[in-house]
């Protein structure tokens, strides 16, 4: 199961317990309104996993996770079916594509997958190929972050002008454009055949550069 699919499971795993608080509701007696009519504890766990995986996966000023904690706040059915209805629109958001933070952690989850085949080959020895999977890993992860940033890109631009157009939009600073500079250098060595301009070491380096980077920038 991929991320993106573990997510969806998990929103559907908090819709069934909608229906599950739902089902606890028992009406209030004769002639008495406004009290609660669902099992508060079960009520309670369910709103606050709802928030805490909503603030999770999309972060905590999403107007999803605002409307949720705005309009669940009580132990009624109708604000259960108000929440019920925002983890629907969520869960059909991310098979739809739509929301970028998603697509932002499922890049991150594929970035993670060629970064351990690159940490596996430098166990083997092998700089070289790891140099060059960890070089192309960045240059597309700068692409997201352009995408994610607004910033346009044509198809054949490289590591080096993709960090120039970040760091003169702001996105970070000069001395982290110097740092993928760096890294830039090994990747062209190692895809140039200059594999003696660099050391496993510096490979070692790089690559807990870029998995540092891609954490904090592409999000």
């Amino acid at each position: 199961m991929n991320l993106k699919d573990e997510i969806v499971a998990h929103l559907d795993e908090l819709i069934q317990k909608a229906d599950n608080v739902i089902s606890t509701h028992r009406p209030n007696p004769p002639d008495v309104i406004g009290f609660p009519t669902l099992d508060l504890e079960a009520f309670y766990k369910w709103q606050t996993q709802s928030i805490a995986y909503l603030s999770n996966i999309l972060g905590l000023d999403h107007i999803y996770v605002q409307k949720f904690k705005s309009l669940v706040e009580n132990a009624y059915t109708s604000h259960v079916e108000i929440g019920k209805g925002i983890l629907k629109a969520v869960k059909e958001d991310i098979e739809k594509g739509y929301l970028k933070r998603i697509e932002a952690l499922l890049s991150a989850d594929i970035f993670s997958d060629f970064l351990e085949m690159a940490e596996y080959l430098l166990e083997q020895g092998y700089k070289d190929p790891a140099a060059s999977l960890v070089g192309a890993v960045l240059e597309d992860g700068l692409r997201k972050i352009c995408a994610n940033q607004g910033i346009t890109v044509k198809a054949r631009e490289d590591i080096s002008s993709l960090n120039k157009k970040l760091a003169d939009n702001g996105v970070y600073n000069r001395l982290t454009q110097k740092k993928l500079q760096v890294w830039n250098d090994i990747r062209n060595n190692a895809d140039h055949g200059k594999f003696d301009e660099y050391s496993i070491e510096d490979v070692k380096d790089m690559l807990k550069g870029v998995q540092d980077f891609l954490e904090q920038y592409l999000q």
